[in-house]
């Protein structure tokens, strides 16, 4: 029985080492499969300014008693640096996941910026490119620090407030437009810099 399993394994170890380079390219294959089969369909479209489409957009779910909408936004940066807290990046871009909001839900999340100006500056943002266009109104968007000043390398820990309107009117536009997914884009940045 010995001769057997030493048997054995020697011609399993003399087939791995004549297939090395046949089990080499067939684990690459299967790897590169991986690979492209996770990558989000709009990353094959060329546009590589913003973070995969399908990270910031969600399908809809609607029935008869629930409707809530995944609430995903990228965040742009300008004269700042963000890092930490609830920010998640992907491929370089950062963003920001509510997870599912529906009617009167709310949620806030946090991040930390820090200012990489030599003097002092105005902290602001701005929240554009509402996708589809028309559900901003059901949107409320919201921070305490616009106007905030920050000295030269100072670190600020902010939170963003997002709440949906609690009326029938937020599940009539979902359902009468037939939504599919929703984003927006931020926009945080320093002025007088």
């Amino acid at each position: 029985m010995l001769d057997f399993v030493k048997k054995t394994i020697a011609g399993i170890s003399r087939f791995l080492y004549r297939s090395r380079r046949i089990l080499l390219s067939i684990t690459i294959v299967i790897l590169i499969a991986i690979v492209l089969n996770s990558l989000p369909v709009s990353w094959l479209s060329g546009d590589g300014n913003k973070v995969a489409d399908s990270q910031f957009n969600r399908d809809t779910q609607t029935n008869d008693s629930n409707s809530t909408v995944s609430t995903t936004g990228a965040l742009n940066v300008k004269g700042l640096e963000v890092y930490g807290g609830d920010l998640k990046s992907h491929l370089g871009k950062a963003y920001l996941d509510w997870g599912e909001l529906g009617p009167g839900a709310s949620s806030a999340l946090s991040f930390y910026v820090k200012s990489t100006s030599s003097v002092d500056v105005e902290l602001g943002l701005n929240v554009t490119g509402w996708t589809p266009s028309g559900i901003e109104p059901f949107m409320s968007f919201s921070w305490n620090h616009n106007g905030e000043r920050l000295s030269p390398q100072q670190e600020l820990l902010v939170t963003v407030n997002l709440s949906v309107a609690s009326s029938g009117e937020f599940i009539d536009y979902i359902v009468e437009n037939q939504v599919q997914t929703f984003s927006f884009e931020m926009t945080v940045y320093a002025s007088g810099s």
